[in-house]
């Protein structure tokens, strides 16, 4: 029978670790008292001998306060030792098979666990005696890491090992390394990692070699047990590299975001039982040779081979690169790491296909008498997009660039700026430190991606950034987030840098406008930074430094301000917060203004909803207390909104301690006056993480006809927790106050017949050509146009309540048929406009608070006297003009067009003639494709749906306004629960 030698190499390796980890758990690892005396026999001199020496005495004393830990320690020895067992059960397997040697493995692996675990448990008993103090922490570190490094109880078993337990070893070294009795340097080759949980043995190990301007940097073999995911047993060749002239000091950090470059120790080659032979090591298995090829001034390291990983893995492709590094004297240096070519053969008779394999990275530095900087230039593979940043500083004036190019599809974006070195002087204090602008094509604008990077300085990365080569990783992703590619995009607008302060330069604002397209908006971007004595000095110098950065927005929809401080301090203390001002005159109409954001139980426009409270920390100079105060003000359109909160906490590592009163307050006064107000108060003591002792109060005051109360108080005493409901209790006189009711029918009747309320419409796509004078003339409507009617104080075809807190004597106003000289008009729509829905209809107080503050309803109709136009008999017309020149002598030329009776059918039979019939007529039906299936809902409707399935509800319609829905659902109590409203739109 042919024997498998792999199988038979990994049980042989396996045999030998089964026995040396009999071993440990006969030894060392026998019972609590030996781990502890062996610990205790290796540990040097100090104060966790001492604990260790008493911890062990405490043991065999046999003494109640330790009997948990050595309990727990007896267990994870138990676990070891039924381990080794099981063991032992799988390598007796006959036949042994490879999943047979990963079993064996997995136990193996238990083994070290139980170890490991072990010692930590040591580790934290012995940690618990640290006393609190200000190095506590640090202390409790030392102790662990003292512990952790003690490795004579498990290389205990590898030392003095007899020549027939090394004899197989031995041999397998001296024919495939060369390596004379390995066995014997086993105790002070072995390494055992259990952050990464690997234990590793070095086998032989090569230096550095040099034949001219070629270096051999090394390479070392090592076996290796890895446990961390799959038990996994394997043999790896590493190779050493040297950082060579990437260690100068003008290349060192070259490429923004790497750490200096030191020696390594990749892997190049792995053989292990669960991967089998496999080659380099990352996401692509890049190989890399140990080998420099070195001139004076440039070196070529890191020679690399890698087989990409995912959709490419089958495709035939082999990615060769190499790293670059050169520099001439402390003048120019430059490094472009990961370049070479692709080379694809799909094997057969197919042609070889050898492509340029771009660098991901490339930085270089210039420093010379009149020009200094440098630049970093990136390439994404899998989005195909090249960045770069440019940042060059010459004599009286310094460039910034930064740019985005895709090139599957094409599109970029540029940020140019040019600074003025000194700043050009204004007036009153004021300079123009810097101009430029900003250029994107078939790319736009993210305006919610750039809102939610205002706090962490989002505008201040893409205009004028400081340093922008040391953070060219970062502001190439922000450009990348903020300008995303969209097909028919286009951005451009200017941006500036101005101060004030002249040349100390004590504020600095930074502003850009915006246009993008196709979807029209402006955006104002802005960037302001105060420092004292200047914002120009390093800011740890900085007394006050401030940071708040704008965004603003004007859309065919809304108008929106966003401000938000970036990491900012005033005189030591820390501050932070958000300001928002919205006006939103489409769909769902709404207006607030917060600084701070709203009432907790408010929902605000979702364009305002993530705002941060103002903030400022009023710490003392001291690690172990803090005082943390935040506040909010907001106007909306309905309510006041005000509160604000403090908190003081102490923290002394073993106990800990904080207090807190907080105040949310919101006043409403439509359609009546009404306010509530929150109450949070509280103070805990916490030891060793757990509570102490603590009251707390939470409560809830509305009012004020009636005032009702509602809340809970809790009191906490070691284990014992006590809660306090308080309320929900009444008191005070009921708002019995009745407004004289008015009748809506009267109201919407004056509205309606005034003549304001009467509009003629033009036809869709036509403008007015002749303009009447002001003379007592009837009303005239374009023949294929419509007339509107319409009125604002009362919405139609709705049930309403009351008009403002005035009760209503009819609910609900329709309007009839409409007559036109005497007949029915042939088409009729509703005229819809917005109305704020708790100034009509009676609603909770809690919908009122949340509710949209403007909805769409009927306020009228627009009609039509017909359908289809009707064509009176034709004409004959002489078409003439006059060409005038502007500021010329000679005469005017006249031509004249004569239509004779052809131009008529012509005209009136094209496709351009029938596509303006139906845009004039907006009445007229018009038969949709088969296909047509994506239709446009305004915004601020919804449906109602079955929460099961999200199914539209029987009978009813597929969009529909809020109101409408919420009353559906009230008119049907029993389903209440099943019903889902479901927001429809652009502005869902």
């Amino acid at each position: 029978m042919t024997v498998d030698v792999w199988s038979a190499l990994i049980r042989g390796v396996l045999g030998f670790a089964h026995s040396r980890a009999g071993d440990l758990t006969g030894s060392s690892f026998k019972d609590t008292g030996s781990l502890l005396a062996s610990l205790f026999d290796n540990s040097p001199d100090g104060t966790t001998k001492t604990r260790l020496g008493a911890l062990k005495q405490d043991v065999n004393d046999l003494k109640p306060l330790v009997q948990q830990i050595a309990d727990a320690i007896k267990g994870k020895i138990n676990d070891a030792k039924t381990a080794v067992t099981n063991m032992a059960n799988e390598l007796g397997t006959d036949p042994f098979t490879i999943e047979a040697a990963g079993r064996a493995a997995t136990e193996l692996a238990f083994v070290l666990i139980a170890f490991d675990e072990a010692l930590d448990l040591i580790a934290n008993k012995l940690a618990e005696q640290e006393p609190a103090g200000p190095n506590h922490d640090a202390h409790v570190t030392e102790i662990k890491t003292a512990i952790k490094g003690i490795d004579e109880p498990w290389k205990k078993p590898f030392s003095n090992l007899a020549g027939d337990l090394t004899k197989t070893f031995d041999a397998f070294c001296q024919a495939v390394l060369g390596v004379d009795k390995a066995g014997s340097k086993l105790a002070t080759q072995i390494a055992w990692s259990r952050p990464d949980k690997r234990l590793a043995l070095t086998l032989q190990s090569m230096g550095a070699r040099r034949m001219g301007p070629l270096g051999f940097d090394g390479a070392s073999v090592e076996a290796f047990f890895a446990y961390k995911t799959d038990a996994t047993l394997g043999l790896a060749l590493r190779a050493k590299l040297q950082a060579g002239l990437r260690n100068d000091k003008l290349l060192e950090k070259i490429i923004p975001g790497e750490a200096k470059t030191a020696d390594s120790n990749p892997v190049a080659i792995n053989l292990d039982t669960h991967d089998g032979l496999t080659f380099g090591e990352g996401k692509d298995k890049r190989l890399v040779l140990p080998v420099r090829f070195s001139f004076p001034g440039i070196e070529l390291r890191e020679f690399a081979i890698a087989r990409p990983q995912g959709k490419d893995e089958n495709s035939g492709r082999i990615d060769l690169m190499t790293t670059i590094a050169g520099k001439i004297g402390d003048v120019f240096g430059v490094v472009t790491e990961g370049g070479g070519v692709t080379i694809t053969w799909t094997g057969g008779d197919s042609a070889i296909d050898v492509k340029p394999k771009p660098p991901p990275s490339t930085g270089v530095r210039i420093n010379t008498g009149v020009v200094r900087g440098g630049g970093f230039l990136r390439y994404k593979e899998d989005t195909k997009e090249y960045g770069g940043v440019l940042d060059l500083q010459f004599a009286r004036f310094g460039i910034t660039a930064i740019g985005l190019i895709g090139t599957d599809p094409f599109s970029f974006v540029v940020v140019i700026g040019v600074h003025f070195l000194p700043k050009i002087e204004l007036s009153f204090g004021f300079t123009l430190n810097g101009l430029g602008g900003i250029l994107a094509i078939e790319r736009t604008l993210d305006s919610d991606a750039l809102a939610k990077g205002l706090k962490e300085g989002a505008v201040g990365q893409l205009l004028f950034p400081e340093n922008p080569i040391d953070a060219a990783p970062k502001i190439l992703d922000r450009l990348a987030q903020v300008f995303p590619p969209r097909s028919g995009g286009f951005v451009i607008g200017p941006i500036a840098e101005l101060g004030w302060g002249s040349q100390a330069g004590f504020l600095k604002a930074r502003l850009g406008i915006v246009l993008s397209l196709p979807d029209p908006k402006i955006v104002i971007l802005g960037a302001v930074q105060i420092g004292v004595p200047s914002a120009d000095v390093d800011p740890k110098l900085r007394v006050v430094d401030i940071h708040a950065e704008l965004l603003g927005e004007i859309t065919p929809d809304f108008f929106l301000i966003r401000v938000s401080l970036a990491p900012s301090k005033l005189a030591g203390l820390t501050l932070s917060g958000d300001l928002g001002i919205l006006i939103q005159w489409s769909g769902e109409a709404a207006f607030a203004i917060s600084v701070g954001g709203f009432f907790p139980k408010y929902t605000p426009p979702p364009q305002l909803a993530d705002l941060r409270r103002v903030a400022i920390e009023l710490s003392p100079p001291v690690k172990w207390l803090t005082v943390h105060a935040e506040a909010y003000v907001a106007v909306t359109s309905n309510t006041i909104q005000f509160g604000g909160k403090i908190v003081v906490s102490a923290d002394l590592d073993v106990a800990s301690a904080k207090a807190w009163i907080g105040l949310d307050a919101l006043f409403q006064w439509s359609p009546r006056f009404y306010f509530v107000f929150i109450v949070d108060v509280g103070i805990e003591v916490k030891a060793l993480g757990h509570t102490v002792a603590g009251v707390a109060f939470h409560g809830e005051l509305q009012g004020t006809k009636p005032w009702r109360l509602e809340g809970k108080a809790s009191v906490d005493i070691l284990f014992w927790t006590i809660d306090v409901p308080i309320g929900p209790e009444e008191w005070g006189e009921k708002d019995t106050t009745v407004a004289e009711t008015v009748n809506p029918l009267e109201i919407a009747w004056a509205a309606l017949t005034a003549d304001s309320a009467w509009t003629p419409q033009l036809p869709a796509g036509s403008d007015m050509l002749v303009r009447f004078t002001e003379f007592d003339l009837p009303l005239l409507v374009h023949p294929l146009g419509s007339l509107e009617v319409k009125q604002l104080v009362v919405p139609l075809e709705t049930d309403i309540d009351r008009i403002g807190s005035s009760p209503v004597s009819v609910r609900r106003i329709n309007l009839s048929s409409p007559k036109v000289g005497g007949h029915d008009a042939m088409a009729v729509s509703h005229s819809l406009d917005n109305f704020p829905p708790g100034h009509f209809i009676q609603q909770p107080d809690d919908q009122q608070a949340t509710r949209p503050d403007f909805e769409a309803f009927p306020c009228g109709m627009k009609l039509a006297t017909t359908q289809v136009p009707d064509f009176g008999g034709s004409a004959d017309a002489v078409y003439e003009w006059n060409t005038v020149f502007p500021h010329q002598t000679f005469a005017s030329n006249r031509d004249k067009w004569i239509l004779d009776a052809i131009a008529r059918p012509v005209m009136r039979t094209s496709a351009v003639a029938a596509a303006q019939r139906l845009r004039d007529n907006p009445y007229q039906q018009v038969t949709r494709a088969a296909d047509d299936i994506i239709g446009m809902v305004d915004p601020g409707l919804c449906q109602v749906c079955l929460k099961s399935d999200l199914k539209l509800v029987a009978g009813q319609p597929s969009a529909m306004t809020t109101t409408a829905a919420a009353q559906f659902v009230m008119a049907n109590r029993a389903m209440e629960q099943a019903l889902e409203l479901v927001s429809l739109g652009v502005a869902a």
